[in-house]
């Protein structure tokens, strides 16, 4: 088991039920639902998307590690990133949340050009490497 886990953008449920699956279509510039469905379909196969190997908010997460979970404030994914760390919590998970102000989906991606994207990047380092130095007290 690793010592922690960081999460960027998670697409933890590919139900695609969460609301922001609707309310914030048209503010991600890198996914649709419709896009979503079909990729979903693609990586399901004959499997069903709420399947607790491929939607994490049906898994029994119960002993996992501290996770971070990292979301855009306007990303598809949204409602289920905060679904997903909700289920953490319930099951004892320590987990931090950060909804990112205006953000899309991987936003990380542009560090280079994004200032936020570097600094979830750094957000996510300093989460790892205090995971990491309390995983070996």
């Amino acid at each position: 088991m690793p010592a922690v886990g960081s999460s960027i953008s998670p697409w933890a449920n590919l139900e695609h039920t969460g609301a922001s699956m609707s309310n914030r279509e048209g503010l991600d510039p890198l996914n649709s639902k419709p896009a979503l469905d079909i990729l979903a379909r693609a990586f399901l196969g004959d499997a069903l998307a709420n399947h607790p190997l491929a939607s994490p908010v049906f898994a029994d997460v119960t002993g996992l590690p501290p996770i971070l979970v990292q979301i855009g404030e306007n990303e598809l994914m949204l409602s289920d990133a905060m679904r997903l760390a909700t289920h953490l919590a319930d099951n004892r998970v320590r987990v931090n949340l950060e909804v990112w102000p205006a953000m899309f989906h991987a936003w990380h991606f542009y560090a280079t050009m994004l200032p936020e994207g570097q600094q979830a990047m750094e957000s996510s380092v300093r989460f790892i490497e205090t995971g990491l130095a309390d995983a070996n007290r």
